[in-house]
């Protein structure tokens, strides 16, 4: 039996699936410069809060907190199901990572967060804890989201394709809301909390299943299992990879054969477009579709990032400095939201302004603030069996520290860069006015930011802050790379047809 045949068209085949799957990557890339993923962003979130003036005859957070307990902490969220945790002592004080002070059901409440488990709620007013967030409260909390509107309740959900990503998983399950406008909004609002934690626009939604649901291979029915999702993303990543890089790999060692710049066949055209298309942007392409893998963390070459809690407890302080904070000061004329912070043994409020300016303010009018000069101080502690760190205070962005959205007001600015000599070369990133520890990265993450976002983004900031150049820049090998997946369709199925003539 002749297995060549087979083999060429099984060969061929795959080819066209690919090239038709990287097709649709750069359309959805483009798409998905201006059209990002449904989300509340900060801005929006601020905008809708009402003004969070706290009561002077509020429980003091030493009082609200003090039952906390590790089984008060149970579940976690998943897109699709409730998972419960393991507590091994139940009794014992809970270990807090942040609490926020927020106007939950019209009353002011403590938001507290343990872990990845989800948050408690405590009413500030009386000490009672939230209970089930019922459809009528969903329904009132939309309400007071989005005045003038006359939100329904179109039922709870563990996920959608919406909501799938894990960033609402604290929020589990979800109270869905239409808002009967004109441009078609639903809302989200948490069982957990009470609050709205994501919008979306018809509009929005459209584009999304030609852009990120696309270009993520998104579909709800794949993603709410992560390793499923996680395997196929993978597997096509991997496989579009070594499709670019044998492709390139051809069209250089033919660059010298006579067959390409003869003949005036339909195909031998086609092929030669699709060569000179190749070498023109095979190399981008390539670096994409890498990139795109990249993004996987494959074999979890990336180590994790995130500043472990002895670290963060190295400037904050223990977590029980927060069971034990003091009745809570005055805030600021038109504070939104807030949080409970700790540094070095003493604890403050950070309040968030409409505006999205930040206000410290100390907890007792004694207290001694964060400052520059107490953090360069601290800093050397973070890794304390290491030579003292150089320490840089950045006044911008540059391409280890960044954000593609400053006024969401998650990298803040000035930064102080904490450089280690250790053998990872870590370094932190710390903000001088509360002491928090922003990130941490060693040189393997760094090396990983480039090779993902850096080639896959184009987010240099050198590029990145002048705009439209980046915009340009960007949709000029997208739109190279999709010619070149195009014309390898199309090389593709001349040959196919070929094949069955013959």
């Amino acid at each position: 039996m002749n297995w060549k045949r087979p083999l060429h068209l099984i060969h061929r085949w795959l080819g066209i699936l690919l090239c038709l799957l990287m097709a649709a990557w750069f359309v959805s890339g483009m798409v998905m410069m201006y059209v990002p993923f449904p989300q509340l962003t900060p801005p929006e979130r601020r905008a809708a809060l009402p003004e969070l003036a706290w009561p002077e005859n509020a429980l003091p957070p030493a009082i609200a907190l003090a039952g906390l307990r590790a089984s008060d902490f149970r579940f976690r969220g998943t897109p699709t199901r409730q998972e419960p945790i393991v507590v091994p002592e139940p009794g014992a004080l809970a270990s807090l990572d942040f609490v926020r002070l927020a106007r939950i059901q019209g009353r002011p409440a403590f938001v507290v967060h343990s872990g990845a488990a989800q948050p408690r709620v405590i009413f500030a007013d009386t000490g009672e804890r939230l209970g089930p967030v019922l459809s009528a409260d969903a329904v009132a909390a939309a309400a007071t989201f989005r005045p003038g509107t006359v939100p329904r309740h179109l039922g709870v959900l563990q996920s959608d394709q919406w909501t799938v990503s894990s960033s609402l998983n604290l929020h589990r399950p979800l109270h869905r809301i239409g808002l009967d406008d004109t441009s078609g909004t639903e809302v989200y609002v948490s069982s957990t909390t009470g609050e709205v934690v994501r919008d979306t626009q018809r509009r929005e939604r459209w584009l999304n299943l030609v852009g990120a649901v696309t270009h993520w291979i998104y579909p709800h029915v794949l993603r709410r299992h992560p390793e499923a999702w996680s395997w196929t993303v993978n597997i096509l990543a991997f496989a579009g990879t070594l499709l670019a890089l044998s492709g390139l790999a051809v069209g250089v060692l033919r660059i010298h054969r006579t067959s390409l710049r003869a003949g005036s066949g339909g195909t031998q055209r086609w092929i030669r477009r699709h060569w000179v298309v190749g070498l023109l942007f095979g190399g981008t392409t390539l670096t994409f579709v890498f990139s795109g893998w990249m993004s996987m963390n494959p074999g979890q070459l990336n180590p994790p990032a995130a500043p472990s809690a002895s670290e963060r407890a190295t400037l904050e302080g223990p977590s029980r400095v927060l069971l034990e904070f003091p009745p809570v000061p005055r805030l600021p004329a038109g504070t939104v939201e807030a949080e409970l912070h700790s540094f070095d043994g003493g604890a403050f409020i950070l309040a968030t302004l409409r505006t999205g300016e930040r206000q410290v303010v100390p907890s007792v009018p004694s207290l001694a603030l964060p400052s520059e000069a107490r953090v360069r101080k601290l800093a050397p502690a973070l890794l304390p069996d290491t030579p003292p760190p150089a320490i840089q205070r950045l006044l911008a962005y540059d391409s280890n520290y960044y954000t593609r959205n400053p006024e969401f007001g998650r990298r803040p600015l000035p930064v102080l860069r904490v450089v280690f000599e250790d053998a990872a070369g870590t370094w932190f990133h710390l903000d001088p006015s509360t002491g928090a520890v922003v990130d941490r990265s060693t040189r393997v993450n760094r090396l990983h930011r480039h090779l993902y976002h850096g080639l896959h983004s184009l987010d240099w900031w050198w590029l990145w802050s002048r705009r439209p150049l980046w915009d340009i820049f960007v949709l000029a090998l997208c739109i190279g790379g999709l010619l070149l997946s195009a014309s390898g369709v199309a090389v593709g199925l001349r040959r196919l047809r070929q094949s069955a003539a013959s």
